[in-house]
């Protein structure tokens, strides 16, 4: 679909983009990034190789842009992700996955708002990847003139059907 004429040029440009973007770990110290990547692949499972959402935070913080509001009592992002991470415990990145998992509540429950600033944070980074959209069958970016117009249950005529006809 991204290669289609269903997908405008600065669309498909936007998604490639997003699709090799790989960044060099430069917020976050070493332990840190290692322990944000071990947190992210537990709260949003994926490969690291295929999708940098670790980098793309510590991009953001550098880069120093936001979503547009915080809570006026709320330390800066950076601040409130370094705490979160520090709250971890010790070699929480070399601990098997169910150990990590036991650990996490913890951290939810310590820090919450930090918490889910960087949860959203990460979904949002995990959903706007090409392969993410891809993999669930996504086709929304396609904004070209003509795509198909269809309404509730109804199928456009490139999808199969699936189920009981």
């Amino acid at each position: 679909m991204l290669n289609s004429a269903h997908v405008t040029e600065p669309t498909r440009r936007a998604l490639l983009e997003r699709l090799d973007a790989r960044y060099e770990r430069e917020f976050f110290e070493v332990a840190e990034f290692e322990r944000l990547q071990a947190l992210a692949v537990r709260l949003l499972p994926h490969d690291p190789a295929e999708m940098d959402l670790t980098g793309t935070v510590d991009r953001r913080l550098i880069v120093g842009v936001g979503d547009g509001w915080r809570y006026a009592d709320a330390l800066p992002d950076g601040e409130a992700y370094r705490a979160l991470l520090a709250a971890l415990p010790d070699g929480f990145e070399t601990l098997d996955g169910e150990a990590q998992d036991t650990a996490i509540p913890a951290l939810q429950s310590s820090h919450p708002r930090a918490f889910e600033d960087l949860l959203a944070e990460l979904t949002e980074a995990f959903m706007a990847h090409p392969l993410t959209q891809y993999r669930f069958g996504y086709a929304g970016f396609a904004d070209a003139p003509n795509w198909p117009q269809v309404g509730p249950n109804e199928l456009e005529p490139r999808e199969v059907a699936y189920g009981p006809q």
